[in-house]
């Protein structure tokens, strides 16, 4: 049987140089027996999951006994760049910190609200079904509202730097339109700064032809579709051409000439070397979830070190000082703390080895010896055995002498 035949033109597998810049993601669900993770708190990780996809771990376990520095241990072996963790506080709030491994800095965000896919799907009125081809790309970031301007606050600009390095970036001359399926919108309301969070899956319909041709169209691509009701008209040129056929009723799936926008249309043969354009209406569909977050507080590290905004706490040049002061004295006692760790380490290590050489010069002494103790008993064996052969030489020697009887 013959091999199957690969592309390899169209089908470029890419490089280990560019799968190591692409952005890798866990996100994760953190309780202890104090805050326990409900079942609400772990459908919305699945469903964060799923935004994340295709370069996140989707089928990730965690268990009680894990901490965080588990999981910052695993991320620099795997590659691991974000980590999404979400937790209760113990005022049953649900919480949100988005860090950047391995050094931070970290988002600490206030879920105030939030709704499952579950939820978004019932909201719609007619609801989209989805298969894995929606999520093996990355879905396009859409930031509104938040401000790109040299003299912006720091806060603002550490905000978007780490929304855009959440997802690979996008290049005008090698992505494919086609590939782009979904859409992740962070739009941030500029009275109270609160970041709302919608996920959307991308549709595009036909638009060339009038309405009853494209129903008509449709039916034949889709099996399932009925055929539009012809009781009242007596031929086909009827429904065409009626421009009040439809009773001037417009539905949910119809489009907005705002959303029509012109696409190279693709060949279908190859002799069509110069294809035309064609006008199709992009639509958007939620999928979910939805979040709305407030920021909080941004830590330098990961979940740990110096404060570098705090939304309800201000202080002053003085307290910060301080506190700075404070925060290198915590480091210097915990560089010394860790070199004496390693110092005493390092002479367990050398007393075991003293302890191990001692016990080979032990065994060695005893091997000297069992070796001494039975040499003695080896040359009393060579002097006996040399007085034998001299015994043998004087009476072979005695009886070759002629006897004084026989003279």
């Amino acid at each position: 049987m013959g091999k199957r035949r690969q592309k390899k033109r169209t089908h470029v597998k890419p490089s280990e140089d560019d799968v190591a810049k692409i952005p890798k993601s866990m996100v994760l669900k953190m309780g202890d027996q104090k805050r326990e993770v409900t079942n609400a708190l772990a459908q919305l990780v699945r469903d964060f999951r799923m935004v994340m996809q295709p370069h996140t771990a989707a089928r990730l376990k965690e268990r009680k006994s894990n901490r965080l520095r588990d999981f910052v241990t695993m991320a620099g072996p795997l590659g691991v760049t974000h980590l999404f963790v979400f937790s209760t506080s113990l005022n049953n709030n649900t919480t949100l910190r988005i860090c950047r491994t391995p050094r931070g800095p970290t988002l600490n965000f206030r879920v105030k609200s939030y709704s499952l896919c579950k939820d978004v799907r019932q909201a719609i009125k007619t609801p989209k079904s989805f298969n894995d081809a929606e999520y093996r790309t990355p879905p396009l970031l859409v930031l509104n509202n938040f401000s790109q301007e040299q003299n912006a606050e720091p806060k603002e600009t550490l905000l978007t730097s780490m929304f855009q390095n959440m997802f690979p970036p996008i290049s005008a001359q090698t992505t494919k339109v086609s590939s782009i399926k979904r859409v992740l919108m962070l739009n941030k309301d500029p009275d109270t700064g609160d970041i709302e969070l919608r996920h959307y899956s991308i549709e595009t319909k036909q638009v060339e032809g009038s309405k009853p041709v494209r129903k008509l169209s449709s039916v034949e691509q889709k099996v399932h579709k009925k055929l539009p009701n012809l009781s009242r008209a007596s031929d086909i040129s009827d429904y065409i051409l009626d421009p009040y056929g439809n009773g001037g009723y417009t539905s949910e799936s119809e489009v907005e000439e705002d959303a029509m926008v012109e696409v190279d249309r693709q060949p279908t043969k190859k002799k069509d070397r110069a294809p035309g354009s064609q006008k199709k209406a992009i639509k958007l569909v939620e999928i979910g979830p939805r979040l709305c977050l407030e920021l909080r507080k941004i830590e330098e590290g990961i979940c740990d070190g110096k404060t570098l905004y705090h939304a309800y706490v201000e202080k002053s040049k003085a307290e910060s000082t301080e506190l700075e002061k404070r925060h290198q004295q915590r480091q210097a006692l915990k560089e010394q703390r860790r070199k004496e760790q390693e110092s005493n380490v390092q002479k367990k290590k050398d007393k075991n080895e003293a302890k191990v050489s001692r016990t080979k010069r032990g065994i060695l002494k005893a091997q000297q010896k069992e070796d001494s103790k039975n040499q003695p008993n080896d040359d009393d064996n060579d002097e006996s055995s040399d007085n034998d052969n001299g015994d043998e030489q004087m009476q072979d020697v005695s009886d070759n002498e002629p006897s004084s009887d026989s003279e």
